[in-house]
């Protein structure tokens, strides 16, 4: 469980970090809503992907690596509203 809890970690660092980086590339893209688009499908796959794997068989996996990523969502969420990106002007 504790693999599961750990690799929950990664996939939300992954999956949430993923979506920050792409929320900050929208100003400077000609694209912003194919960019999202295709973010969310590559963040989705790896996101389901590493959780089927890391379920291994067991529902206790599973929710121990659901909470990981929760976890990390709330850490993300709370660092982002202490210290939030400068706004950036569209050439």
């Amino acid at each position: 469980m504790i693999l599961g809890f750990l690799g929950g970690m990664g996939l939300g660092l992954i999956f949430f970090g993923g979506l920050y980086w792409s929320v900050n590339q929208l100003p400077t893209v000609n694209h912003p809503g194919l960019l999202m688009v295709a973010s969310m499908l590559v963040r989705m796959a790896v996101l389901l992907t590493g959780l089927y794997f890391l379920m291994a068989g067991d529902i206790k996996n599973l929710l121990a690596a659901v909470v990981g990523v929760m976890l990390v969502k709330f850490v993300m969420i709370a660092r982002v509203r202490q210290n939030p990106p400068a706004p950036t002007e569209r050439e």
